[in-house]
């Protein structure tokens, strides 16, 4: 039986799910073990003997404990429970917006997002996702941002400061360049670093929170963004940052290639 076939097969039964789950991160005595699995204890023992003989726990003098693929399976279970909760806060966000334009591992890594909010322009706020993000940078002494498009608020409310980060769209870059009538400002910031790549979302990450903006799957770039202030959240955009920012091209090689 395939990992696929054994993680089903423990998802089928909530019997099963949860002694899997009991058992990770430690194994248990028997009584534990009973106390913690609510089911008959029949249900249980009977559980416990078709885990055993699929090879995803094993029994010990005083209990039962996980096998290395049990292991793997209470792994891969929580991954989904996860991602579970994930979709389950805005669901309808998740399905019209385009999470393949993110690196594989992050994708893998969206739960780590834990609690975090959908912020969206209304009828009566249409500009509220802008005003969340130029708020919340303003408010900080420095940041690192990906910015895949251009805007005029974002740029005026970014540090300038050495500890601050900013990586440009190759888009952004090659459609002012291209535009006779409007000048490419390289001295706009004095201390930030910039880097140009090609980016398809918008991130900011800062010491306390992180926002994330994915575009529509229809390619229009949406206004709703995602915001959390979760430790786990934060360190996932700095992670796709740092990812994003070591292939990027300091701006000043960019436009000395163009």
């Amino acid at each position: 039986m395939g990992v696929e076939s054994l993680i089903q097969y423990v998802r089928t039964s909530s019997v099963r799910t949860d002694i899997i789950g009991s058992l990770c991160p430690r194994a248990k005595a028997t009584n534990e073990l009973l106390s913690a699995v609510t089911a008959s204890e029949s249900a249980i023992y009977d559980a416990l003997s078709n885990l055993e003989g699929r090879g995803l726990v094993t029994s010990m003098d005083d209990g039962w404990q996980l096998t290395g693929t049990g292991r793997l399976v209470a792994d891969t279970i929580h991954r989904q429970h996860r991602l579970e909760e994930l979709f389950a806060v805005a669901p309808q966000y998740w399905e019209s917006h385009d999470t393949s334009v993110l690196p594989q591992p992050f994708r893998c890594r969206l739960p780590e997002l834990d609690e975090y909010t959908v912020v969206r322009g209304t009828q009566t706020d249409i500009n509220r996702p802008v005003r969340e993000v130029v708020t919340r940078v303003e408010s900080v002494s420095s940041c690192d941002v990906v910015s895949p498009v251009y805007h005029p608020e974002y740029e005026a409310a970014m540090p300038d400061n050495a500890d601050s980060r900013l990586v440009v769209s190759c888009a952004v870059i090659d459609e002012i360049l291209g535009k006779e009538s409007v000048s490419l400002d390289t001295n706009r910031y004095e201390e930030t670093t910039v880097r140009v790549t090609p980016v398809p979302y918008a991130l900011a990450v800062a010491d306390d929170w992180m926002i994330l903006t994915l575009p529509e799957l229809d390619g229009a770039w949406p206004s709703a963004k995602i915001v959390s202030e979760a430790d786990s959240a934060i360190l996932w955009a700095r992670d796709l940052f740092a990812h994003l920012w070591e292939d990027a091209t300091p701006i000043e090689t960019y436009l000395a290639d163009r």
